[in-house]
Order: C-alpha cells, then sequence, then structure tokens
C-alpha cells in the first residue's frame, strides 16, 4: 500500500487563504474497500473537508498497477507563521467492511505570512473578490424608538472561491446600555460550472436598554486580494441611534388618566393596578422569550426542522445546507455516529454524488427518504447504546467544488 500527501499550492500561503491538501492511499492491484480517513486540528488553522467520497486513482508505480483514491482537505491558516497539519489516520477496510488495519500519512507544514497591510487579527479572507452589504430593519434615519426598541442589522459577505464555512465570524459590539443577539449565520453558497461563491447572512440584534444616544459601531471586513496581490478592506458605516423617553405631552396624558381613575373609585382603581401588573408581567415575559428565541434559532432541534422542511422538496443543495448546518450543531461523537449510521450514511453519499459526482442524481422520493431516516437516526441518538459505534470518517460539510488542476 502507498499512502502520499501534498499541498496544492505546494508553497506558502497568506492569511485566510485556502490550501487544498490531498491525501492519495493507493493499493496493488485491488482495493478491497475504500479506506475511512480523519483529519484531526491544527493550532491556528480551519480544517473543513467538504466530500466524503474520494477521487478514484489507477496508475502504475514501477510497473505495477495501483488503484486506490484521494481525499481532499482544505486548510485556512488564521495566523501568520508556521502551521503543522498532523498526519491522516487511515482505517483499512476488509471486502465487508470491516477494520483490517491502519496507517497514516505524513505530517505537512505551510507556512503562511501576513502582508504588509493586512491585520491578521481580524476576520481575514483572502480571495480574488469579495463583496459585503447591510441591511438596517427598521430604517435607522426613520426609526423613533424608545426604551426596549430594536434595531436588527443583517449583514450579507461573498467571497470567490471561498464557502460561507470558510469566512471567520465578525465582530459585533455595542456600547453600555444595547444588548446585543445574534442568529446562527446562514450559508447561501452558489455553485456555477465548478465555482464555488461562498454566501455568509449574519444577523444581530440590538435591544436598547434606556433613553440616550447610541453608536453603533461600523464593521470592517479585511481581505487580501489574490489577483492584486494587495491588502484591501470593505467597511460597513455604523449609525447613531437616539432612544427617546415618553414625551411630557404623553406624561401629561397619563397623569389626568390617572387622576380620573382615582375620582371613579376603588372599582377603577382595582382594575388599574391588574392592568399594570399584567403590563409588567408581560415585559418580563418578553424580554425572557427574546433570548429563548434566539437560543431556539441556533439550536440543533431548530436545525433538525429545517432539515425536514428542506428534504422533501427533493432540492439537493438546499439539502445539503440544512444537512451540514444541523450535522454542525451536534457534538463532535454525535456526529460521526450519525454519519455511519447505515440507515442515512447511503442516502448521504447519493447526495454528495448528486452535487459533486459526473453521475449523480436526487429527486424528491430520495428526499422524503432521507427526511424519514432524519427523523429515525435522531430518535437513536437521542437514546445512545451503551456500546456506541465507533467511526472514523469526519464531520460533513458543505460542498467544495473540485477543480481539475488540483487533482493533477
Amino acid at each position: 500500500m502507498v499512502v502520499r500527501t501534498s499541498l496544492d499550492p505546494p508553497g506558502g500561503s497568506v492569511v485566510g487563504q485556502p490550501v487544498r491538501l490531498h491525501v492519495d492511499v493507493l493499493f496493488p492491484g485491488s482495493m478491497p474497500r475504500p479506506p475511512r480517513i480523519r483529519l484531526g486540528d491544527a493550532p491556528g488553522a480551519q480544517i473543513l473537508r467538504f466530500e466524503t467520497q474520494g477521487l478514484t486513482l489507477r496508475e502504475a508505480i514501477d510497473g505495477q498497477p495501483y488503484v486506490g483514491q484521494q481525499f481532499e482537505f482544505v486548510v485556512f491558516p488564521r495566523r501568520g507563521g508556521a502551521i503543522e497539519i498532523p498526519s491522516a489516520e487511515i482505517t483499512l477496510l476488509d471486502a465487508a467492511g470491516d477494520p483490517a488495519g491502519s496507517a497514516r500519512s505524513a505530517v505537512q507544514r505551510i507556512v503562511a505570512t501576513v502582508p504588509p497591510g493586512l491585520d491578521a487579527s481580524g476576520p481575514v479572507i483572502a480571495a480574488t473578490a469579495v463583496t459585503v452589504s447591510q441591511i438596517w430593519e427598521p430604517d435607522p434615519g426613520q426609526a423613533r424608538l424608545a426604551p426596549g426598541g430594536a434595531l436588527v442589522r443583517t449583514v450579507r459577505r461573498g467571497a470567490s472561491g471561498i464557502p460561507a464555512m470558510g469566512m471567520p465570524d465578525l465582530a459585533f459590539s455595542a456600547p453600555d446600555g444595547v444588548r446585543i443577539y445574534a442568529d446562527a449565520p446562514r450559508s447561501e453558497d452558489r455553485i456555477n460550472r465548478g465555482a464555488v461563491t461562498g454566501e455568509r447572512v449574519d444577523r444581530v440584534t440590538y435591544v436598547f436598554e434606556r433613553p440616550d444616544a447610541y453608536v453603533l459601531p461600523a464593521i470592517v471586513q479585511p481581505w487580501w486580494d489574490l489577483a492584486a496581490r494587495q491588502a484591501r478592506s470593505e467597511t460597513l458605516p455604523g449609525v447613531t441611534i437616539a432612544v427617546a423617553a415618553a414625551s411630557s405631552e404623553a406624561r401629561q396624558r397619563q397623569g389626568r388618566t390617572t387622576a380620573r381613575a382615582w375620582v371613579a373609585g376603588s372599582a377603577l382603581l382595582g382594575a388599574l393596578l391588574l392592568g399594570v401588573l399584567v403590563w409588567r408581567l408581560r415585559g418580563r415575559r418578553i424580554a425572557r422569550w427574546r433570548p429563548w428565541r434566539t437560543n431556539r434559532a441556533a439550536s440543533g432541534a431548530a436545525a433538525l426542522s429545517q432539515l425536514r422542511r428542506v428534504a422533501q422538496r427533493g432540492d439537493p443543495g438546499a439539502t445539503y445546507a440544512a444537512l451540514a448546518t444541523w450535522l454542525g450543531r451536534m457534538p463532535a461523537d454525535t456526529r460521526q455516529r450519525i454519519r455511519a449510521d447505515r440507515r442515512i450514511a447511503p442516502l448521504i453519499d447519493q447526495l454528495e454524488r448528486a452535487l459533486f459526482g459526473p453521475d449523480g442524481g436526487w429527486s424528491a422520493e430520495q428526499g422524503h427518504a432521507l427526511r424519514n431516516a432524519v427523523i429515525e437516526v435522531h430518535r437513536t441518538v437521542r437514546r445512545p447504546s451503551d456500546h456506541p459505534q465507533r467511526v472514523d470518517l469526519p464531520p460533513l460539510n458543505p460542498p467544495w467544488p473540485r477543480s481539475k488542476a488540483g487533482h493533477s
């Protein structure tokens, strides 16, 4: 057996630039079954794997025919300097699919540089094109906010050749007196003739606690232009929000209403106090409900519900993205058990072949089957067995297009 690794590009890279790591596993004569492969974490880098099925290889080594598979990982350096990529752990399988041995690949090392003018401490992206935009709801120029009011900021980022999961998190901040609630990021990647354009949407809600003038800061997206070899940045401006207390006229109306209530007698006074009590309880329930809603949107249950809705439509791209989001909210060992479960693994493999293979297909019937399998598997992982199955596959991630040049 032959195990070899390579990097693309083979030399150094800049912070945020994707580097493809190829791991080839070749067998003399024939391959009983494709091996399992996993790659550990690399401090200072983000490692993603976008496909479960590898590329089939056939070649001659020293005059002898070999057959095997090439597996691809993508490494995003997040700091400058040398970064060591650990060896891949390979589990060999016999014809029945049982473990028959193990092997390891060589350790790889990449050196990431920080070009002049680029701040590596920020959410750096390295691409040929980057776009950013934002939407405020309601319009800050027309909004009339009182304490307890909210303002929603939606930021959309696009990058050529970078999937949404390869875009670092933005840092949202606010002054004292403003609370921030962040939704789970949304991926809207697009693939056109094998080229990916990553689209990530971040949505945060600012809640103002008291009257004052607040400055919500700008957001800066630094990036390295791979084509022009130049540091650039995109800025989304902040806004100034005036949160006003109740007006004097409103306070006078409240006073007259209170006076009439006292004149009306004890019955009306009791009704007024009851109304105030209900109002205060309602405010507390709303304050508790907002963080609950935010946590709910970022929970595995919400991701599962979304996956069930999307899968039955038969759209492979949307199904794959929803599946990746659901698995991404699971603990590592749970993701592994789900991915290896025989009820769901064949359907995921078919879904990936439909997206990345030359002859794959995906139908609404398969979408219904995946939905039902997800429901059954979810019930199983909620009641794990005493002897969970060990899985060596890494977690599922969103699709990464394979270019011909990357496998030459």
